[in-house]
């Protein structure tokens, strides 16, 4: 059943990681090699055990403590201080030492156990007279190297959570980092400006004051309110596009503008502010420009994902500016690399007084 399986592997991983079964693991870990420590001897001594005493009991204590000394140093010691501070040469070399020293212990205590006994080695002896010892330590090697690496899978499955916490913590910081640029771009530098356009036609043309204020208002409630979402309707951030373009016009009369839209752009949702940046970005150059502007936003809504493209063309001049090199452009990337790593693609060409950006998303 779909159901228990999920559940049974949910308890196995937070049986594994949860610090309230440390108890559980640690107390399994430790019967498992009583086991072994007290099981290794008495195999040793299969062929007479009718005459073994309690050499074989110190003999699996030695054993025991050995392992146990061997896992938790590996544990406390050698994988937080070499491997998770990425010094793996060191770490390698560690643990074959490790492994190495618990395997000597071993191969001693069977070479021990017989010569106490005074008898020929048996058939589970590492020195059983058909066995090849070189071959019996590198496979039992092996072995200790694959114990090792199951016991250490608790702190490495619990250092993996805290690394996926604290990157997915830290995306969403830069993210909303970003999004708080976005805002403080379009506040100061243009805002501002359209409260004073605002305050000079109070006067001489009441009518276009109050469009200024009315525009400014929508812009700014899409600020404040739709901005702080994790996602908004692509239909409101084109309309964002559309006031903000406006304002942008009501001030410059270089600048000519058309946003169009194709496919259900009704039903898509995406990060606010995302397609605000390339908007900006030709805005700031009007200023500076005694040229005609003209901005072409297409949107196209597709099953899978969006396809957006802006066209700039200025003739007789061309911005300034390299698109390349410009923060919007700069801090879209970043957005894009956070929000859809791999599942985006984008191009600038620049041909002169004709610019063109291409963006394609997977949603």
């Amino acid at each position: 059943m779909p159901g228990l399986e999920v559940a049974y592997n949910n308890f196995l991983i937070s049986f594994l990681i949860d610090r309230k079964y440390r108890v559980g693991r640690h107390l399994l870990l430790v019967l498992f090699f009583v086991f072994v420590s007290f099981n290794m001897p008495l195999m040793t001594c299969a062929t007479f055990l009718d005459r073994i005493d309690y050499m074989v009991i110190y003999t699996s204590l030695v054993l025991l403590f050995t392992y146990l000394a061997g896992i938790y140093l590996h544990i406390y010691v050698l994988l937080p201080k070499f491997l998770l501070k990425k010094r793996y040469m060191l770490y390698a070399g560690l643990v074959s030492l490790q492994i190495v020293i618990i395997l000597s212990i071993s191969a001693a205590s069977d070479y021990w156990l017989n010569r106490y006994y005074h008898q020929e080695p048996g058939i589970y002896s590492y020195f059983y007279k058909s066995r090849i010892p070189a071959v019996e330590m590198i496979g039992n090697f092996l072995l200790y190297a694959l114990l090792i690496a199951g016991t250490s899978i608790t702190i490495l499955l619990r250092h993996w959570q805290e690394y996926s916490k604290r990157k997915n913590e830290l995306e969403k910081v830069n993210l909303k980092t970003e999004v708080d640029r976005l805002k403080d771009q379009i506040n100061p530098e243009f805002l501002f400006n359209m409260l004073d356009e605002a305050k000079e036609r109070t006067f001489d043309n009441p009518d276009q004051a109050s469009l200024v204020l009315m525009k400014l208002s929508k812009l700014l409630r899409y600020q404040l309110y739709d901005g702080n979402r994790e996602k908004v309707l692509l239909l409101s951030e084109i309309a964002f596009i559309e006031q903000f373009l406006s304002l942008a016009k009501m001030r410059y009369n270089n600048l000519t503008f058309t946003v169009s839209t194709a496919g259900n752009v009704n039903h898509k949702f995406i990060p606010p502010l995302l397609f605000v940046p390339f908007a900006i970005h030709y805005i700031r150059l009007l200023p500076s420009m005694n040229t005609q502007m003209d901005l072409h936003f297409t949107f196209d809504a597709g099953q899978q994902g969006l396809s957006f493209l802006c066209i700039c063309f200025t003739p007789g001049a061309a911005p300034r500016k390299e698109l390349e090199e410009s923060r919007e452009l700069k801090d879209v990337r970043q957005r894009l690399d956070l929000l859809f790593p791999a599942a985006y693609t984008i191009t600038v060409s620049d041909e002169g007084a004709l610019h063109k950006i291409d963006l394609n998303v997977k949603l």
